[in-house]
């Protein structure tokens, strides 16, 4: 089954290899375990918590050139992208935290270097919002305003997934746009900070957003002996009986990349490769076929391209 994976840490793994020498990092360590698993589509995010807006840069610009110099994932620009015969590549950013000025111009800058899914925030507080680590009073900002504007301007896709729930309020109610929370879980299932109550998966279901299943241990379940594939497909279960079928999606952001990742494994669905173990764990649940092509990528295809230009 074909799966379209909403968020991996892919930029952050190339540019870190980058500055260690290394070259051809898609090529030698995640087209073949992609392809393997049938994630024939990912959202390649490059990821920020506390770098500049010049170290923001250096990261997109780093993937950019990989991913031009390859041959095997198409890259995700426009709508008509996402019709191609091939493997796709969308890039896309979590955290602006090096966005402090001219907003609007760094939006613009990011969109035009094939940015098309962006959050504001990781965990952490920044001048633009508010992560699950900040504080809880706090929201969106004026210039975080200045920024959803500019995205919606552009047509480039919200995640709200690192955001806390005052943040994430603030952008549902302030975005014209899509918006998605691309790997958070069901709170009433596991009740970790980063997952999503009830309330929330409503309001992203009633304005047509996705939610991808995230495959981090933490998030699945309180007892990481049982944070395995087969649970994290309850969380999936848990969302349609809420909102319908129509709102799930992946979002595995697999971290078998780097060195402390073994913490944070979900078992039977540790990383790329392995993804169609998530499809017969859906199956188990009793999903029926169609139910999960909409999960693992036709729910995407489809709001992506009523959205992008």
């Amino acid at each position: 089954m074909k799966i379209f994976d909403l968020h991996a840490d892919i930029g952050c793994d190339v540019l870190n290899k980058h500055q260690k020498g290394e070259k051809d990092v898609l090529k030698r360590y995640h087209i073949e375990k992609c392809l393997k698993g049938e994630v024939e589509a990912i959202c390649m995010a490059s990821f920020f918590h506390d770098q500049s807006w010049e170290e923001m840069q250096e990261m997109i610009l780093t993937l950019e050139k990989e991913l031009n110099e390859q041959e095997v994932f198409h890259r995700v620009l426009t709508k008509e992208d996402l019709f191609v015969n091939k493997p796709l590549a969308l890039m896309s950013v979590e955290g602006m935290c090096g966005i402090t000025q001219d907003p609007e111009e760094c939006v613009q800058w990011m969109y035009d270097h094939g940015i098309r899914l962006a959050s504001l925030c990781w965990n952490e507080e920044n001048a633009l919002a508010s992560g699950v680590g900040g504080n809880p009073d706090h929201g969106l900002s004026e210039l975080g305003k200045r920024v959803i504007a500019k995205m919606d301007e552009l047509h480039m896709i919200i995640d709200i997934s690192h955001a806390n729930p005052k943040t994430a309020a603030d952008i549902l109610n302030t975005a014209k746009g899509l918006v998605i929370a691309t790997h958070s879980n069901a709170w009433n299932l596991c009740p970790h900070r980063r997952n999503l109550m009830d309330e929330q998966i409503k309001t992203i279901a009633s304005r047509k957003g996705l939610i991808g299943m995230n495959a981090c241990a933490y998030f699945v379940n309180e007892n990481l002996s049982l944070a395995d594939c087969d649970h994290l497909a309850m969380h999936a279960k848990y969302i349609k009986e809420l909102v319908g079928i129509d709102s799930l999606a992946c979002g595995f952001d697999f971290m078998d990349f780097f060195e402390d990742h073994q913490e944070s494994d979900v078992l039977h669905l540790e990383s790329a490769d392995k993804a169609q173990n998530f499809v017969a764990s859906l199956r188990k649940q009793g999903f029926h076929e169609e139910e999960i092509k909409k999960i693992c990528h036709q729910n995407v295809i489809d709001r992506f391209a009523e959205y992008l230009f």
